[in-house]
This record gives C-alpha cells, sequence and structure tokens, in this order.
C-alpha cells in the first residue's frame, strides 16, 4: 500500500471511531433504562399470561389459578364481542389516522406559509393536545348535546334540524372519530411541520426556477420528503387508536348496543364487570400481538422502501 494510500485508510479510521465510541457510550448509558422498563413491566406481564393460560377465581384470599391451557384463547376468538370490538377499533384507528394526518398536514402546509402570525398560530393550534382527555371529552358532549348542544344550534341557524348525535351507531361512532381527530390533530401537526421546516428553502426555489408549480413543487418534492415523518406519526396514531378509553367512554360509554365499543372497553368490561379474568388477559395479549405485528410489518415495509430508494 503506498503512503497516501495509508494515510487515507488512517483518516477514515480515525473518523469511524469517534462515531462508534459515541454510539457505544449511547447503548450503554441507555441499558439501565431499558432493563429497568423491562423489569417493571415484566411481573405484570407475567401475571397476565398466567391468567390467559388458567381459569381465575377471585376469593377471600385473593386469585386463584386453574390450569386452563389455550381455553380462555379459544374462548375469546369464538366470542361475538371480541370481533365487533376489534371491527370498531380498526374503523376508528384507520379513520383517525387518515383524518389527522391530513389535518395535520394541511395546517403545517399553512402554517409554514403564514410567516408574520406564525408564534399566534402554532400555539392556537397546539392547544387541544394539552387539554386531558376528560376535559375534552366534557367539553364535546356540551357541544354534541341534541337540546342545548352548541353544534345543534348552528345548524339550526341555517335551517337544518339538529341531531341526536351520540344515539344511534354511525352518529355515535362519527362523534367519536372527529373528537379524536379534533384532540390529537395538533401531535400530527408538530411531527409534519418540524420536518417541513427542515427541507431547504434552496431547494424549493431550484424547484421553482426548472418552471415546476406550487403543485408540482407539493406532490413531487415535498411530500416525497415528508414521507418518513408522516409514516413514524401513523404508527404512533395506531398505538395512540389501540390504547384510547376516556373520550370513548365518556361520550358513548361503548354504546349504543355495542357500535362504539373499542377493545380498550371490552377488556375492561369482561375483567371489571363481568369477572373473566381469564379472557381478558387472553384478549390484551392478542391485542398487543397484533399491534406488534402491525408495528413490525410497517417497519418493514418502510425499511424496504428506503432501501430501494
Amino acid at each position: 500500500m503506498s503512503t497516501s494510500g495509508a494515510a487515507l485508510a488512517t483518516v477514515r479510521l480515525r473518523r469511524r471511531r469517534p462515531g462508534s465510541k459515541t454510539a457505544g457510550t449511547a447503548v450503554i448509558a441507555l441499558l439501565p433504562f431499558v432493563l429497568f422498563c423491562l423489569a417493571l413491566g415484566a411481573l405484570p406481564f407475567a401475571r397476565v399470561i398466567q391468567m390467559a393460560l388458567s381459569t381465575v377465581n377471585l376469593g377471600a384470599t385473593g386469585f386463584s389459578f386453574d390450569w386452563a391451557g389455550i381455553g380462555n384463547f379459544q374462548a375469546v376468538l369464538a366470542s361475538k364481542d371480541a370481533w365487533e370490538a376489534l371491527g370498531n377499533t380498526a374503523v376508528f384507528i384507520l379513520a383517525t389516522m387518515i383524518g389527522s394526518i391530513v389535518a395535520g398536514l394541511i395546517l403545517a402546509l399553512l402554517v409554514n406559509r403564514a410567516v408574520v402570525m406564525l408564534p399566534i398560530a402554532r400555539n392556537v393550534l397546539i392547544w387541544p393536545a394539552v387539554v386531558a382527555p376528560v376535559v375534552v371529552s366534557l367539553i364535546w358532549l356540551l357541544i354534541l348535546s341534541p337540546t342545548a348542544g352548541g353544534l345543534n344550534k348552528l345548524l339550526e341557524t341555517f335551517g337544518l334540524s339538529g341531531q341526536a348525535w351520540l344515539d344511534t351507531g354511525p352518529g355515535a361512532m362519527l362523534s367519536l372519530i372527529a373528537v379524536d381527530i379534533w384532540h390529537w390533530t395538533p401531535v400530527v401537526f408538530l411531527f409534519i411541520y418540524t420536518a417541513l421546516q427542515s427541507i431547504s428553502e434552496e431547494l424549493l426555489e431550484a424547484a421553482r426556477m426548472d418552471g415546476a408549480s406550487e403543485r408540482q413543487i407539493l406532490q413531487r418534492v415535498i411530500l416525497p420528503l415528508l414521507a418518513p415523518a408522516i409514516g413514524a406519526v401513523a404508527l404512533v396514531r395506531v398505538v395512540m387508536g389501540v390504547k384510547v378509553f376516556d373520550e370513548m367512554y365518556l361520550l358513548t360509554s361503548g354504546g349504543p348496543n355495542g357500535a362504539t365499543t373499542l377493545v380498550s372497553q371490552r377488556i375492561q368490561l369482561w375483567f371489571f364487570q363481568d369477572l373473566n379474568y381469564g379472557e381478558a388477559a387472553a384478549f390484551s395479549i392478542l391485542v398487543v400481538t397484533i399491534t406488534i405485528a402491525i408495528l413490525l410489518l410497517a417497519l418493514f415495509t418502510r425499511s424496504r422502501m428506503a432501501g430501494r430508494s
């Protein structure tokens, strides 16, 4: 190897070493926290698995467990209530994810252009996300009230008849979806707006100089660059949709006739109302497994697409 080649190799090694040391240090620093989180969740999760594989009875001395194998899982898979909750949750997640991403994207694009009122716009748009779900639910209960609700009053102003929004299955689900989109669109807005700020203005100016219209710039430059942020926030919204409970419980309590019962409430009903601990635990494990599978599939697809690009 020539002297210049050896020097170049030395420079490359020197450049790599600080990064590798930094990565190793970061892993070591995070390891105690990761282990702590795993240890914190290990015992409760082990108890859930034990319940899922047992016939559980609650007596004066506590829980008693009789081995049931996969009987609880079979009962859950044969349960109409479980499938209804899964179907409702799938509709809810899909609608709220798409709705909040579209709304967040539009708001981010508008705020990005509103340079003069930028601080005011950001503060006004963010505030719904910092309000507690209980407060959000109470606000929207008043808005959706069939007698004194603000929404029906607004409709009557334009000569339209008011609706009992929460008394029918489709109306209750639509209301629940709308409230969730209103509540969490600010989170999506922050994700997308931050990614939008990282796009070089010089790149956009170069596209304009090449004769691209604003629509073409949006479709061929901005949206492809925002795709990673949109994909990340979509996964976040999936997890949030699985976890939602407060708004659904206070607005509709899963009704009418189970039309808005999501997986979170189905688990709650089995565990606390029916005292069916085994099926509640089995259903929760199935929900977690499905969620993890969806997330892993999405991450794998995303990495494959990134590799091709």
